[in-house]
């Protein structure tokens, strides 16, 4: 196992990072967990659970810990079990993550590869509109940024203008979750999500956005950036598209084209997942999108 532990803010901010070391992984995949004056945001993923526990276990004897679960999926919320059932650790979610949280969570072999074979039920509260630390040092706005999931949400504070977005902005859009997977990534909803925060930092000049396992970026224009992004490439997909409609009788051909002259090949990761997380996903979600 990778485990990276990093401190931002005067040390205000502990990221706790971890990928699995399986040598059948081209490259090692992060999630992050993030400790703020008694407030932890996620808390890994199922494989993770004896790690974690040796990092979170200290901080335990000196904060009362509440546990914000930004999203149901397996690489946030591997830990929430062992928090609420060793050490009755209140666990917050959006409303719509609740039921999937109380259930068991499977999902495919390649997933259990990178996090691990299941996440084990938790009984989480619904997260209330802002989050108070433990000292009562900073108040978290929770805002709703679907997208990568229905049941996603940013934490905000204003005052520090700091945001965990969690999987909602990410450094580079080249594939989505789609096809016959549980997590179905919608890229105009992701698009919508990023203007979400970025209109709701305005006036933020020293914008701090904390990611999940890619790092931490400066500034409003990382997200303005991530617009442009996203516009330019669902215009290039929506062009080419219609250039090649006309030139191929079968949809599947045609398809195949366009991803090809927009993003290249079918991406490793894409066969191995048989195609559930691939660049063809976000072909077709770009186009789905009305210009």
């Amino acid at each position: 196992m990778v485990v990276k532990i990093k401190d931002y803010e005067n040390k205000e901010i502990t990221e706790w990072m971890w990928a699995s070391d399986n040598k059948l992984i081209p490259k090692p995949f992060f999630t992050s967990s993030f400790f703020v004056d008694g407030l932890l945001i996620d808390c890994g993923a199922p494989a993770c659970v004896d790690e974690f526990e040796r990092f979170i276990s200290p901080l335990i004897k000196k904060y009362n810990i509440k546990c914000i679960i930004t999203h149901s999926h397996e690489d946030h919320c591997g830990a929430a079990y062992l928090l609420q059932n060793s050490y009755d650790i209140p666990i917050y979610a959006h409303k719509k993550a609740i039921p999937l949280l109380e259930e068991e969570g499977t999902y495919p072999q390649y997933r259990q590869m990178v996090w691990g074979e299941k996440r084990l039920p938790v009984d989480a509260k619904e997260v209330p509109d802002s989050i108070i630390s433990n000292s009562e040092a900073y108040k978290f706005n929770i805002i709703s940024t679907p997208g990568h999931a229905p049941d996603q949400f940013t934490l905000i504070e204003k005052e520090q203008e700091w945001a965990f977005v969690a999987d909602a902005v990410q450094p580079k859009y080249r594939m989505l979750f789609g096809k016959a997977s549980d997590i179905q990534e919608d890229i105009a909803e992701i698009y919508n999500s990023i203007k979400t925060i970025y209109e709701y930092t305005e006036g933020m000049n020293n914008l701090k956005i904390f990611t999940s396992g890619r790092g931490i970026f400066n500034g409003r224009e990382y997200l303005q950036n991530k617009l442009s992004e996203i516009e330019s490439l669902h215009l290039k997909v929506h062009k080419v598209y219609k250039e090649l409609s006309g030139k191929y009788q079968k949809d599947t051909r045609l398809m195949k084209n366009v991803l090809r002259k927009t993003l290249g090949r079918e991406s490793a990761v894409g066969k191995l997942s048989r195609g559930d997380l691939s660049k063809m996903n976000l072909v077709k979600s770009l186009l789905q999108w009305p210009l």
